[in-house]
């Protein structure tokens, strides 16, 4: 056993070494593959880059960075995130121009600034060179429709029908034009006749459109003054009545069915006193004491 020990240590010793050439060669082979994607990169990027609008012109240059093409190729077959993120951030300022263009007035901007960039994203994964257009151009309907879908779909505090949501946009720019026009705001016949639709029409898109964005109810309804919760609602002059209610509920019940069919003639259905007696074949003066009789009954079990 002690005669092998140096044998079997020079063995680990070349196996080691033959493991180490290995990995080497690997690493280096690796390195000239990729090398070697690297230049395909680039040769297929000079293949489909987009070129200048003079189609005459043979020496006319690309129409996009070269090395942002050669960026675009090598994540298509990559596919890393590091090449990812470095188009996100070469294209981050176009998508927040997009959302800045459409953030409508009043409203916030980080939701739709947010949209914009999950569709740059979206489009950066979709996006193939192989169609010699630029990126922007494949884009901006993509991020705009998005946004447009954002609004249409998240944008309101009202849930309103297609057909409102879809009219809102004409409206507005009708409303916007005649504005310009008239010097004054239009009115919702003169927007409905723009348009050529009913003015009931116009009439449920406005209501909609104001409907958008909920009201904090703490806002002052006038500056300084009191605030839209302090201005809701009054006190419920009903609420004494409440005793009497349940007292003459509890009376009604030692009445007999005529009498209650009587009472709910000539007080809820409000019939003249004839005719309750046309019903019943009786004279008029005769239901005038059978409701004399039944207030009075009623009076004394309410105890009033």
């Amino acid at each position: 056993m002690t005669a092998l020990t140096p044998v079997r240590a020079e063995a680990d010793e070349a196996l080691a070494l033959l493991r180490r050439r290995c990995d080497d060669a690997r690493h280096a082979l690796h390195d000239e593959l990729e090398e070697l994607a690297s230049r395909l990169d680039v040769c297929r990027a000079w293949r489909t880059v987009p070129m200048g609008t003079d189609a005459e012109d043979p020496r006319r240059i690309p129409g996009v960075d070269i090395d942002l093409w050669v960026l675009h190729v090598r994540y298509e077959r990559t596919r890393s995130r590091a090449d990812l993120a470095a188009l996100v951030e070469e294209y981050r300022a176009y998508a927040l121009a997009i959302a800045g263009r459409l953030v409508r007035h009043g409203e916030p901007s980080e939701d739709v600034e947010q949209v914009a960039l999950e569709s740059l994203v979206t489009s950066l994964q979709r996006f193939r060179t192989e169609r010699g257009i630029p990126f922007a151009a494949f884009a901006t309907p993509t991020i705009s429709g998005a946004i447009k879908r954002h609004y249409r779909d998240r944008g309101w505090a009202l849930r309103t029908s297609r057909q409102v949501h879809d009219m809102a946009g004409p409206v507005r720019a009708t409303q916007d034009r005649l504005a310009a026009t008239l010097g004054r705001s239009a009115t919702t016949a003169e927007v409905a006749a723009e348009l050529g639709v009913e003015e009931e029409m116009v009439a449920t898109v406005e209501q909609g459109m104001a409907a958008r964005v909920l009201t904090s109810l703490d806002r002052p309804v006038i500056e300084g003054g009191a605030t839209l919760v302090e201005t809701l609602g009054q006190i419920d002059g009903d609420l004494d009545l409440t005793d009497t209610r349940l007292a003459l509920a509890e009376a009604l019940h030692v009445l007999g069915e005529r009498d209650r069919d009587v009472l709910s003639l000539y007080f809820v259905h409000e019939l003249p006193q004839h005719e309750i007696a046309r019903r019943y074949g009786v004279s008029q003066m005769q239901v005038s004491r059978w409701l004399a009789s039944i207030v009075a009954r009623l009076r004394a079990r309410m105890d009033v």
